[in-house]
């Protein structure tokens, strides 16, 4: 495995070796752009003061904010970048290209105030020459490059509808390559022109093949050779091919090699990513005028309906996830380092499979693929539906061919993904349960068909899939069996049904479509944090929850061997906007934060899925609680070695052995304040402190100092003073409770408003008649927290609420008041003069009374 520094020493090595090259200059243009956050008249033009404007570098994106406040809104419009470039006399006589490997998601790019072209998607490369339009002086003469981005919505660009943030602006790599005149082919959908395919491998001999797309932009006819040496990883030659290339003036030609071989080969695995060099080169008049380098991996594998997936002619279980690629606080615009870092976490959790969704990533990503040893699934960006127009089918099998030809040179990519969950949504950008058009869905089929058939022509070499929701309209029409493998995302167990139903239902798809082959796209639950329970349940958003869901799916997939593997969704949580659960804009299912502290949940997959011996207590993500004295605390171990001792402040609760998904539970008493919890196996051992902040649930006592109560909830809420507002219960004497009313939660669609403590009106309480609290005589403050759930009218929803009969709030109507979903906080003092405790009544007047959150406090 390389390391950080490593890989780091290698792209600067590499890039400096092209930059002084004899023919060839690769030149970053990341720095010291001007930005406009605004479309504006002839900013294309060189004599446009931009002075004013922004300074940014590259990569950049205008919506690393923006997309998750409280307005539900994020700016989806035109940018402007701007870049000033002097080129000096070396660059004469040169052919001048730009590459831009991202830009959100629509670029039309100028130099010197003429129109050098325009791409249409924002997850793949694009190249264009602008060697007529440069100015070549070196001293005065500056260039200037413009270029005016949109990320608006397009309906005739992919994506359509998404589940993530749309991010604008140039978020990857830009680049100035200058060349000779002759050289390999850089504007052949953003390809780099060379091509290496790998026809036969076996243990004994592998072939390689290369296709080369050579140009002439000069003069003149002219004759060069091609040649093609394969290096092992200790720089050995290996293997070569030398051809005689006549190239006339004007010209483009793919040049193909002969099919060479080589013996005994060392083969490529996750387990040993073992990667031969392959340079490529093009010698005129004896000089090296033009270098492709790649790498290349020996490896064979098959897709069985029955046996599952097979890697170098033995069975083999891809266990997977998928990653989004933005990060809090920057979007999309990720470095180099971010990308290793989180291939670097996906592959020490123990995956040897990452499926790209839902588009095409940075080139560094597919890069540390090959290095680190994960097999690939890439897939372009049709999410939810279709546009069953040409225009929309055009731009879709672009990005295919875009997509293709781009990274066809790495050996980790196995799979190429035309589509996710096409039939989610209808023809009119609505969600749907069951397809009504059958005219849309005949041409949604016509055109899976095409960009499926487009995939196989690109690349017969690998196997086409598309991704489908747990609906039987995929096989109603036809689009269950059109790729070579299916992908299913399945959800049992977190937006309905339960955990065990995951086998049943992948069962039964399999039994009734026995010859094709299945692999598992996503599942998962999410998880916040900031709560925790002792009694998970679907929907709570707990770590608890999320650690279940995902040890009762592992246990039924080593059930289902016809499964060729698995993709967890997803390994970071990222951007969701206009969604809420128990935060906001944000899709809380990764094993890892958005940013990149792991879950519990990452540990359990750890031990089940990476060799290396291991003890990990499951409570880091519930440092702090608040436990009733006298009641017993759940601690968890996830551990891949035998007889794991468990010992909480001091005292031996005994050793145990993992079970099935390598998982040691304990019941333990956990005193007031800090409690050191320690487990241990040989030399492998976990340490952590637990602050618990203990309390009595008989309250009727002077003692007493204050509650704060999770209304309606399971589960525990940590907000940001470090208050625990514990789990909610029904009324006991001498202790505190509702009465009567039922524990609901919000829509998880609901964005929350007006609030940073936004789990606490997640879970409410519907209908309750009472709150009580058996405490002493004395003056408290008493806090109410409420939020309306529903978009209601003026008249729907009216209470009134009184604290022992004296009237605290008259006719609340939270919907007119403040409207739906915005957070509502009411503080009170009130005096308890008797030993009847404090009583909160709530009277309807129309429909039912609400509450989320109830904090007492004692003042004297």
């Amino acid at each position: 495995m390389i390391s950080k520094l490593q890989f780091c020493v290698f792209i600067s090595l590499f890039y400096t070796s092209m930059l002084f090259g004899q023919s060839k200059v690769v030149l970053s243009l990341n720095d010291n752009w001007k930005y406009l956050s605004r479309g504006t008249d002839f900013a294309q033009k060189n004599k446009i003061d931009d002075s004013k404007w922004a300074t940014v570098n590259i990569p950049h994106t205008w919506n690393a904010k923006d997309p998750f406040d409280d307005d539900e809104t994020s700016r989806r419009g035109t940018s402007w970048y701007r870049k000033k470039l002097l080129l000096d006399q070396s660059y004469r006589n040169k052919r001048i290209y730009l590459n831009f490997e991202g830009v959100g998601q629509v670029a039309d790019v100028y130099v010197n105030g003429i129109f050098a072209g325009q791409h249409k998607g924002g997850y793949t490369a694009f190249t264009l020459d602008i060697t007529k339009l440069v100015k070549i002086d070196g001293t005065t003469t500056e260039n200037v490059i413009a270029v005016q981005v949109s990320n608006a919505q397009n309906d005739f660009i992919p994506p359509l509808s998404i589940g993530y943030a749309y991010y604008g602006g140039i978020y990857r790599d830009v680049w100035l390559i200058a060349t000779s005149n002759i050289h390999f082919d850089l504007c052949d959908y953003g390809s780099q022109g060379v091509f290496v395919n790998t026809p036969q491998v076996s243990k004994n001999l592998a072939s390689v093949s290369i296709k080369a797309n050579l140009v002439n932009t000069g003069s003149s006819n002219e004759q060069l050779a091609l040649v093609h040496v394969l290096y092992n990883k200790d720089g050995k030659e290996v293997a070569r091919d030398n051809s005689k290339i006549s190239l006339a003036a004007g010209e483009k030609i793919t040049a193909k090699s002969k099919t060479f071989s080589i013996n005994n080969p060392h083969l490529w695995s996750p387990e040993d990513p073992y990667l031969y060099q392959l340079k490529s080169q093009l010698v005129f008049n004896g000089n090296v005028v033009d270098e492709q380098i790649n790498n290349v991996g020996f490896r064979w594998f098959a897709f069985d309906a029955e046996k599952g997936f097979s890697l170098n002619g033995e069975k083999y279980l891809l266990k997977g996830t998928n990653r989004h690629q933005d990060f809090k606080d920057r979007g999309d615009a990720l470095s180099a380092a971010d990308h290793y870092r989180d291939l670097k976490m996906i592959k020490e959790m123990g995956c040897n499979f990452l499926r790209l969704a839902h588009y095409p990533q940075a080139k560094e990503v597919l890069d540390l693929a090959d290095k680190l040893g994960l097999l690939v699934w890439e897939e372009i960006p049709i999410v939810n539906y279709m546009n069953p127009v040409p225009e929309f089918l055009d731009n879709s099998k672009n990005m295919v061919k875009e997509m293709v030809r781009q990274h066809y040179n790495h050996p980790s990519i196995i799979i190429w993904g035309s589509m996710n969950e096409v039939l989610l949504w209808s023809d009119r950008a609505e969600r749907i349960q069951i397809q009504e058009n059958p005219q849309y869905l005949e041409k949604v089929g016509a055109y899976a068909k095409q960009l499926d058939q487009l995939l196989r022509k690109e690349d017969p070499f690998r196997t086409s899939t598309m991704a489908m929701h747990i609906s039987d309209d995929y096989a109603k029409y036809g689009l269950l069996d059109i790729a070579q493998l299916s992908g299913f995302n399945i959800y049992e167990g977190w937006y309905s049904g339960s955990v065990n139903a995951f086998k049943t239902t992948i069962d039964t798809i399999h039994l009734k479509n026995p010859k094709q082959p299945l692999l598992i796209s996503e599942y998962g639950a999410e998880a916040d944090n900031r709560v925790n329970t002792e009694k998970p349940q679907r929907l709570d958003f707990t770590g608890q929850y999320q650690r279940y869901y995902h040890e009762a799916y592992l246990r039924q997939m080593r059930q289902m061997p016809y499964l060729a593997g698995t993709a967890i969704w997803n390994q970071f949580d990222f951007s969701q906007p206009n969604v809420g659960g128990v935060s906001n804009n944000i899709n809380q299912k990764g094993l890892v934060t958005w940013d990149r502290k792991p879950k519990d949940s990452y540990y359990l997959y750890k031990a089940n899925w990476n060799d290396k011996p291991m003890v990990y207590i499951a409570s880091r993500d519930w440092p702090q609680r608040a436990v009733a004295k006298g009641d017993s605390s759940t601690i968890e171990v996830y551990a891949n070695v035998p007889n794991v001792m468990l010992t909480v402040n001091g005292k031996s609760y005994g050793a145990k052995q993992p079970d099935d998904v390598k998982k040691c539970v304990w019941k333990v008493l956990l005193k007031e304040g800090n409690n050191e919890i320690a487990a241990s196996s040989g030399t492998e051992n976990d340490y952590l402190i637990i602050q618990n902040q203990a309390y009595d649930k008989q309250i009727n006592h002077q003692n007493f100092e204050e509650i704060a109560i999770n209304c309606g909830a399971n589960a525990q809420y940590l907000d940001g003073t470090s208050t625990t507002w514990i789990e909610d219960q029904a009324y006991i004497r001498d202790s505190f409770g509702y009465v009567g009313g039922t524990a609901c939660t919000l829509n998880i669609k609901t964005v929350k408003k007006n609030t940073e403590d936004k789990p606490l009106y997640y879970y409410y309480l519907s209908g309750l008649k009472q709150y009580r609290f058996d405490v002493p005589k004395g003056k408290y403050e008493l806090e109410l927290d409420f939020m309306e759930p529903e978009k209601l009218t003026k008249t729907e929803r009216i209470f009134n609420v009184r604290c022992n009969g004296e009237m605290l709030l008259a006719n609340l109507n939270l919907a007119i008041d403040y409207g739906c979903a915005v957070a509502v906080k009411k503080r009170f003092i009130v005096n308890v003069d008797d030993e009847q405790g404090l009583t909160v009544d709530f009277e309807a007047l129309k429909g039912q009374s609400i509450l989320n959150g109830i904090k007492l406090k004692k003042l004297n």
